[in-house]
């Protein structure tokens, strides 16, 4: 009986996410409204709730209630990935623990068992904050303490040797250490952290820099980039759940090496931890080179190079959005095309073509967009919005845990 109760109680609330009436970000009724209006336990919508939960459609923030996912309740991915990592159970660490979202964020992940979580400051202050927002229960999360002396000489030590040769003196690498990005990156470098996540209240020049400075480009890649996950609901779906856009943040107008390396870095995204059938498509204002420009034969030679790179790659190229989506177009601007659409990697000639497309398609259609998620890094790190939201941490956090080896 009480299971068929709070079945409702779930059937109830999904019914009221997909006709739209709680969309990505609403506050759900209160335990105790919704049990006046369903006539049920607050302990029966309390393990309603607590399923729907574990489901990733909804979330709670102490303090102002409990929240509609921001990928809402169809999103079988971003499940898939969530569980996922919970076998490896990566170490994250977060280095803006006086950000209340991140904290946030931090118990939700802690409570799943996604990862496990590293906060940089002092325990026994962040654990007063945790407690609260937690409602005195244990969140199992580990501290790096940056005033740890010892710690600090290790650190200041990798910084110098890595730096040296730039000019830098030991002195000056343990002035650099009060900067927490630095502090974080460094951590993550002496792996005491398998992934870096920050970004909320850090300017994204100083994440990157200091990513780049510290970690460094993979030797498997030749640069670093960026992807956005897009992610549709189900009224949104036409061309797939989700999607692969890259470059959206990094590369302001790579040349044809430059976006072929890209694509392949998007492609290896795809298949290796977010478990996406990569079929990409090189986007271009011309299909075919029907149109004699630079811009044109840029795509055409990053397409060539990449199936060079990638032969056993599903890709087409040059294409425009249009025809990589729908196969009657491609039928009628390129028939002999060898691909059958939809294209879910979308590669785009410049970052202004790039950041102009995702943002559209996210006011647009209400599509979710995580990211940027960096690629081709030594070590996983991802940089925040300045306005992210507990729920876009998570996410991200998500994201960098898969990409954990």
């Amino acid at each position: 009986m009480n299971k068929k109760l709070y079945q409702t109680v779930i059937e109830y609330i999904n019914k009221e996410i997909k006709s739209g009436n709680l969309t990505n970000g609403d506050v759900i009724p209160s335990e105790s409204q919704l049990s006046k209006l369903l006539d049920v336990s607050v302990g029966t919508i309390r393990k309603a709730v607590d399923k729907l939960e574990n489901n990733n459609i909804l979330y709670r923030q102490h303090g102002k209630g409990t929240f509609v996912s921001d990928y809402g309740f169809d999103n079988r991915l971003l499940n898939k990935l969530t569980k996922k990592v919970q076998k490896k159970f990566p170490r994250i660490l977060l280095p803006e623990s006086s950000d209340e979202r991140v904290l946030q964020a931090a118990i939700n992940i802690s409570r799943k068992k996604i990862a496990q979580i590293v906060l940089l400051g002092d325990e026994a202050k962040i654990s007063q904050q945790i407690a609260r927002l937690n409602q005195g229960l244990d969140s199992e999360l580990k501290y790096l303490d940056t005033k740890d002396i010892q710690l600090k000489n290790i650190y200041a030590e990798i910084l110098y040797r890595k730096r040296k040769h730039k000019g830098m003196s030991l002195d000056e690498a343990k002035k650099l250490l009060e900067d927490d990005t630095v502090f974080a990156m460094l951590a993550l470098e002496n792996d005491d952290a398998d992934g870096v996540v920050t970004g909320a209240i850090t300017p994204s020049q100083t994440v990157l820099s200091n990513a780049l400075r510290i970690i460094g480009v993979a030797d498997s890649s030749k640069l670093v980039s960026s992807f956005f996950l897009m992610i549709f609901d189900a009224k949104h779906q036409s061309y797939g759940s989700e999607m692969i856009f890259s470059d959206c943040a990094m590369n302001v107008d790579p040349d044809s090496d430059e976006l072929a390396e890209i694509a392949k870095s998007a492609y290896k995204s795809a298949k290796s931890y977010l478990d996406i059938e990569p079929k990409i498509a090189m986007l271009s204002f011309s299909t075919n080179k029907n149109t004699k420009h630079t811009q044109v034969e840029k795509v055409s030679v990053a397409t060539s190079t990449l199936r060079k790179k990638l032969p056993e790659a599903d890709i087409i190229g040059n294409i425009q959005l249009d025809a990589a989506l729908d196969s009657i177009v491609l039928k009628t601007k390129s028939p002999e095309a060898n691909f059958t659409p939809p294209a879910n990697v979308l590669i785009f000639p410049n970052l202004d073509a790039a950041n102009i497309g995702y943002k559209l398609v996210q006011r647009f259609s209400g599509a979710k967009a995580i990211g940027p998620i960096l690629q081709g890094m030594a070590k996983p790190v991802n940089d925040l919005s300045r306005g992210c939201s507990v729920d876009e941490i998570f996410n991200t956090v998500v994201i960098t845990a898969n990409q954990c080896k």
